[in-house]
């Protein structure tokens, strides 16, 4: 079962390392929930046939600000830190919404 390697590991390795593990594991979790909604975006996009640019600029955003946030996610300890890597998160789900409120824009014109 390897989902459960991690906790297997717990007893083994020091706490830091499987900390900082936890951490990567949450950051690359919570990537894969917010695909999604960057994956809908760029389809609507393009079946709004939005700019190239423009769809290249949102996913260069994304990835950027996705990115930060799992650098930020992996890294912070302090609470009051924290707010950035919130902040980190806040501008990746925007950048796909923002796209997908464009696109809706512009089928609307249609």
């Amino acid at each position: 079962m390897p989902r459960t390697n991690l906790e297997a590991w717990k007893a083994r390795l020091p706490a830091d390392v499987w900390n900082h593990l936890a951490r990567a594991r949450g950051a690359h979790i919570n990537s894969m929930e917010v695909f999604p909604l960057f994956a809908a975006a760029m389809v609507a996009g393009n079946v709004a046939q939005l700019p190239a640019k423009d769809l290249n600029s949102v996913a260069l955003s994304f990835f950027a600000a996705r990115t930060l946030y799992m650098g930020l996610y992996m890294s912070i300890k302090s609470d009051t830190l924290a707010y950035a890597r919130t902040g980190a998160y806040a501008w990746s789900i925007v950048i796909p919404i923002m796209c997908l409120w464009r696109a809706g824009q512009r089928i609307g014109q249609d």
